[in-house]
């Protein structure tokens, strides 16, 4: 199986450019070498365009549309599918805050139950984008997990715990404002527990739109995989040069033949997710120019940006883009795309009365959680008292 990848709205990890507010990845997946086997189909294609190779904004739709019907044959022959991954950048900033302060591992004022439960997860993620996350404490959380000393990281964590911290009032109910004053509280006198510094570039690179997608896009490509039997031969990533380095490090650690064997890891409420994608398959970037898989997901990509923003595409082009998705994946990492993820998965549980029954086991299992985590507390504070002591 070979893959083919491309990207839109690229701004790395300056987020919060308010004229690229989404990041886009595709991917176009082929049980055959794509360049080998269609390569002079897409050249033909291309030279009907009067171009020399597709680059679908070059193009624009007046020449892309002349061409969708016979690219949609190419496809149909090759029996392509395709992944996608939309990333909302204040969504994406709004998962860093929760994920910065509320990892029930390391801030241990968290009930176990908030953290690790999905539904949970999202619900006061949600709750914290709506009524207490500014963009200005978006920023200084986002300003902390980049920066590139740790000093700088732990102040920029410490000022932007102490903000929201004043918002809390904000929250529309008690128990949520219980949690989270108490646990920004913790992270206010206990910054040195927290992992929010990493030391090289490509690890902090790890908290941008660009990998996030990437990881999407892997997670469909490892899922054809399996549906088709067939191993990831190699990937190709349409050249650039700020996240090269940090895709092939990541790709090089999934791909690991040794990890092929290792069980899913799951977590109450989510999908199973695999620690190994693509083993043993070979990752390398290459130009448009060089790739007719590059060119076709160009164009594929170019149309779903077209037609999420609502501009028109062409009756032929819609349909390239309507068989793409009735063969595709699509991972919608937005307030909307994950709003109604909520509503469809957990929207009967979050509506159905609990039984007697349930209630007295949810009151048990709160218990047990608030037990754990008082104790947790007490002896994190019992180690640091005498780390404190030792150095005196």
């Amino acid at each position: 199986m070979w893959a083919y990848i491309d990207e839109s709205g690229n701004t790395g990890n300056r987020i919060f450019d308010e004229n690229q507010p989404v990041f886009m990845a595709a991917a176009m997946a082929t049980k055959a070498n794509f360049d080998l086997v269609y390569g002079h189909d897409v050249t033909r294609v291309a030279k009907m365009a009067g171009v020399a190779a597709l680059h679908a904004n070059e193009l624009g739709v007046g020449r892309v549309e002349p061409i969708a019907r016979d690219l949609r044959r190419i496809l149909r022959a090759a029996g392509a599918k395709f992944a996608f991954s939309r990333i909302e950048k204040k969504y994406l900033a709004a998962t860093k805050v929760f994920d910065t302060y509320f990892d029930q591992g390391e801030n241990l004022a968290v009930p176990w139950n908030v953290y690790w439960l999905k539904p949970m997860k999202l619900v006061m993620t949600f709750k914290l984008a709506s009524f207490v996350i500014t963009e200005e404490i978006a920023k200084t959380v986002w300003e902390c997990l980049t920066a590139k000393s740790e000093f700088t990281s732990k102040k920029k964590f410490v000022e932007a715990a102490s903000a929201m911290l004043e918002r809390v009032h904000l929250l529309p109910d008690a128990r949520s404002r219980v949690i989270v004053s108490g646990a920004l509280q913790w992270a206010i006198e206990n910054p040195e527990n927290f992992t929010t510094h990493m030391k090289g570039k490509t690890h902090r690179q790890g908290h941008s739109p660009n990998f996030v997608a990437f990881n999407h896009i892997m997670d469909g490509l490892e899922r054809f995989s399996k549906s088709w039997n067939r191993p990831i031969r190699e990937i190709i990533h349409d050249e650039q040069e700020e996240f090269q380095r940090t895709l092939q490090e990541w790709h090089a650690i999934w791909s690991k033949p040794e990890l092929k064997g290792v069980q899913p890891i799951i977590y109450p409420g989510d999908e199973p997710f695999s620690v190994s994608r693509g083993p043993g398959s070979v990752f390398r970037m290459s130009t448009e120019n060089g790739s007719a898989g590059l060119q076709v997901i160009d164009v594929v990509l170019w149309l779903f940006r077209r037609a999420l923003d609502g501009k028109e595409i062409g009756s032929d082009c819609a349909a390239l883009l309507q068989f793409a998705f009735k063969r595709g994946l699509q991972n919608d990492f937005s307030f909307e795309g994950v709003g109604a993820f909520m509503d469809e998965k957990f929207g009967p549980v979050f509506s159905t009365p609990l039984t007697a029954e349930q209630q007295a086991k949810a009151e048990e299992k709160t218990a047990e959680f608030e037990t754990h985590r008082q104790k947790q507390m007490q002896e994190y504070a019992e180690r640091k008292t005498a780390s404190l002591a030792s150095k005196k």
